[in-house]
């Protein structure tokens, strides 16, 4: 079904008004969902980072204990590794940010583009049932004009024909 068709069976069933509610009720879903999203990404990261300094730090105080010259030398790799892919993961889900906005903001777009098309649809409807309206009132009035001479003339020539006959 597409989306013209079923916001055309939704005006229909609920009203401009009710169509109105219920976009406002879907873009307000969309960016609550957006930023559930958003917060589900950054307690993954958080999570995901704690697990990897748990991991880290337990690495370390084995190494630490075994060979503390080494510690050093394989801290600082370590370090520099876990740099990069923090970074790698910032860049990552900066990236994926950035292509969830562009989509939301596409969406959007379509979504008031499609509302603009109803809007100059339902003008157009509306203006059309008016003239309608316009030529119906103008029947009905030459039909009520026609019926009430036609009732005059009747009663007319019922009165001449009764006065005729009193004579």
């Amino acid at each position: 079904m597409s989306k013209l068709s079923a916001l055309n069976i939704l005006k229909e069933k609920l009203g401009e008004d009710g169509v109105n509610a219920l976009i406002k009720v879907i873009e307000e879903e969309r960016e609550r969902t957006r930023d559930d999203l958003f917060r589900l990404l950054e307690e993954r990261f958080a999570r995901r980072l704690a697990e990897e300094i748990g991991k880290l730090r337990s690495e370390m105080y084995e190494l630490f204990a075994r060979h503390s010259a080494e510690v050093d030398g394989k801290i600082e790799g370590l370090r520099s590794e876990m740099i990069e892919k923090i970074e790698s993961l910032r860049s990552g889900m900066h990236d994926e940010i950035g292509k969830l906005r562009a989509e939301v903001h596409q969406e959007i777009a379509k979504v008031w583009n499609e509302i603009g098309k109803l809007r100059s649809e339902m003008t157009e409807k509306i203006e059309n049932l008016r003239s309608e309206m316009h030529s119906m009132k103008a029947d009905i009035i030459k039909w009520m004009f026609i019926f009430w001479v036609s009732q005059l003339l009747a009663l007319s020539g019922i009165i001449f024909t009764i006065l005729r006959f009193v004579r």
